[in-house]
């Protein structure tokens, strides 16, 4: 007895074309997903040269606190140059004071001391103060920023 094909209704493909439409590109997405997290596209970082301080300002030794948005930095005149340290705390978070006589960094909320390079002497801080790259031209002191990438969603 020969198998009778069973015959498909309009109704019946639109909604199994549909189905298998919208699954298979689920999928895809969830695959594309994946690909781009493991092999993130590769972004040079850009950076914007801001004016700190005039190369005579700063006698060797001496420190200089100012503000870049809301973050305190401190140009720090040494005697190979100029330094230019972020002023917060790298243990949680405190903004840190120059203290002229001991010539050091010191974080009053935890005692977290740090010398004029930026790097740790004593107390809870886990790492030396952030560092800016620093550059000198025509006797001006210019620190170099790196410029933050915002997210589609932000």
């Amino acid at each position: 007895m020969p198998e009778k094909k069973q015959k498909i209704n309009r109704r019946e493909f639109i909604f199994r074309t549909g189905i298998f439409g919208a699954l298979g590109l689920a999928i895809l997405t969830f695959v594309r997903n994946i690909v781009l997290y493991l092999f993130p596209e590769r972004k040079t970082k850009t950076y914007h040269k801001y004016l700190v301080a005039r190369e005579d300002e700063l006698a060797v030794g001496r420190a200089k606190q100012i503000y870049m948005g809301r973050t305190p930095v401190f140009i720090v005149r040494q005697d190979e140059g100029f330094k230019v340290f972020s002023g917060i705390c790298t243990h949680l978070g405190c903004i840190v004071k120059w203290e002229q006589d001991k010539e050091r960094f010191f974080c009053p909320c935890h005692k977290g001391v740090f010398d004029k390079s930026g790097k740790v002497v004593s107390g809870p801080p886990p790492r030396p103060l952030d560092e800016f790259r620093v550059e000198i031209e025509n006797k001006k002191v210019y620190v170099f920023v790196e410029d933050k990438t915002r997210s589609p969603w932000a």
